[in-house]
């Protein structure tokens, strides 16, 4: 009997200590698991700023450690920049959005500190000016700037030159009330529709050499002077929707080939077969929706070839609502 009773207490001891050796190996495992987790939540921000530094702007990072740096809640231009001027160990970021914000009127230089970006993007919100070289440790960098929807009176347009890498400026929906100098040997894109644009000067596009896409829609544009559209060589759109135009010129556009003429619901009662042959007989769609468009003898040399036709917009209209393509090609033969 007493062998058995030390048997069952050695037994009982051996339980212990496996008992305490396991519980001694969760508590390790936990303790490593912890210091484990805690330094992925250290690193976890890394290349970003400390959170607590940049608040209420969030910087977040992908695989490939690009930053971007959302500044929609931010409260003043003082607090943007006390932001900026913060411990920021790394300042080059991909973007910059700023969304929806009622409470930022200016960027003033210096506001982002020595940070850089590639796209800049502050839309709707009530942002009215940004200053001179406050973009400027993005000169190198920027790529697209995007603006929309804002009430900008003021843009430091005369920097462009310096934005050597910037492929895409968008100001649409400001209060830009006179057309801005434009000169770039990069820019390919600009849009600035709804606007309040009266006219454009004869050299308003000339410095823009390698721009591809040109937006003034919904300005209140009634005439654009000869030569504005010319020496264009990349130029493959051209949206002129929704303006005044009555009438246009020979010489204001050149032709391009396999692209976009967009004149929709603007006043043209005729096609001039000097300014509209061209872009049709190069492969180009022209877009006549809205226009009250005579449809007399000056649109013979369009009627006639069908091929010309199904390159006008689908739904463009005469005067009186007979659809374009509906128009019959003997009348104008027999007439014109």
């Amino acid at each position: 009997m007493p062998t058995r009773r030390r048997s069952v207490s050695i037994g009982l001891k051996m339980t212990g200590v496996s008992v305490l050796s396991a519980l001694l190996a969760l508590a390790l495992g936990s303790s490593e698991s912890a210091a484990r987790n805690a330094t992925e939540d250290a690193l976890r921000y890394l290349p970003c700023p400390e959170p607590a530094t940049i608040h209420p702007c969030v910087c977040t990072v992908d695989e490939d450690h690009s930053m971007d740096m959302d500044c929609s809640l931010v409260q003043s231009e003082d607090q943007l920049a006390r932001i900026f001027s913060s411990d920021i160990p790394f300042t080059r970021f991909r973007r910059l959005v700023i969304m929806n914000n009622r409470n930022l009127m200016a960027l003033r230089s210096g506001d982002l500190g020595v940070a850089s970006f590639e796209t800049i993007f502050i839309q709707g919100g009530i942002l009215e000016e940004v200053l001179a070289q406050t973009l400027a440790n993005s000169y190198s960098s920027a790529t697209h700037i995007d603006l929309n929807d804002n009430r900008v009176l003021d843009f430091p347009f005369l920097e462009l030159p310096l934005f050597t890498s910037l492929r895409s400026l968008k100001l649409s929906m400001n209060w830009l009330s006179e057309f801005p100098t434009l000169q770039s040997s990069v820019l390919q894109h600009v849009e600035l529709d709804k606007n309040s644009f009266d006219r454009i000067p004869a050299d308003g596009f000339t410095f823009l050499t390698n721009v591809e896409t040109i937006s003034l829609s919904n300005n209140h544009l009634q005439m654009i002077l000869p030569g504005t559209f010319l020496d264009l060589p990349f130029l493959r759109e051209l949206h002129l929707d929704n303006n005044q135009l009555s009438y246009i010129s020979p010489g204001t556009i050149a032709e391009f080939k396999g692209g976009l003429l967009d004149l929709k619901e603007n006043s043209l009662t005729v096609l001039d077969e000097e300014v509209f042959r061209p872009f049709v007989q190069g492969g180009t769609t022209v877009a006549l929706n809205g226009n009250p468009l005579r449809c007399g003898c000056d649109i013979a040399w369009l009627v006639v070839n069908g091929a010309f036709v199904d390159l006008i917009s689908d739904g463009t209209t005469c005067s009186d609502g007979e659809f374009l393509a509906d128009l019959d090609p003997s009348i104008f033969l027999d007439l014109c």
